[in-house]
């Protein structure tokens, strides 16, 4: 029993490193621009899709996804990159909430908006864009996902911003 446990650390350490190297690959290869192609992306299904696809995720906390997507909504970009943001936002709503608790969606033709109940955060809001820093001391978390963020739209000239106020957090990003 001693010795599976401690493989099973071991196993989470390397799960842990290994998702800690691509995140940090995924920011050196767009801070270097290796994400050339564009095209026009539709940001209203590729939100609907990922809703969908972590709905199983928001349920195992019992969240509520509320969703105000405008249809048709397209974006010049990267599509892997619009992938990645839409998902590390969405993701970090889900694993940053409490049982219970209730996301909002909002798509315009301007920007998008993801909202959720949690926590206070233990850190300014103002660091959340930097690497490594995070609201809480949840170790599941490699307090990357909004460094990611803020790199992708860096990178198309999308203005986004984080909020907390009255037990609401807010990513927006405009277009």
């Amino acid at each position: 029993e001693t010795q599976m446990n401690a493989l099973q650390s071991l196993d989470e350490a390397a799960t842990r490193l290994s998702k800690l190297n691509q995140a940090l690959l995924l920011l050196t290869k767009i801070e270097n621009s290796q994400f050339v192609q564009t095209e026009q992306v539709n940001l209203s299904s590729m939100m609907l899709r990922y809703v969908e696809n972590l709905e199983e995720l928001a349920k195992t906390k019992n969240i509520l996804i509320v969703e105000h997507i405008k249809p048709d909504k397209f974006v010049e970009m990267n599509e892997s990159l619009a992938e990645i943001l839409v998902s590390n936002i969405i993701i970090n709503a889900i694993r940053h909430n409490h049982t219970n608790g209730n996301i909002e969606i909002d798509l315009d033709e301007n920007a998008l908006t993801i909202s959720n109940t949690g926590a206070e955060p233990s850190n300014p809001t103002s660091e959340f864009f930097e690497r490594f820093r995070k609201g809480s001391s949840s170790g599941d978390s490699l307090g990357l996902g909004l460094s990611i963020v803020k790199k992708i739209c860096d990178r198309y000239g999308f203005p986004v911003c984080y909020n907390f106020a009255d037990g609401i957090h807010s990513v927006k990003i405009e277009f």
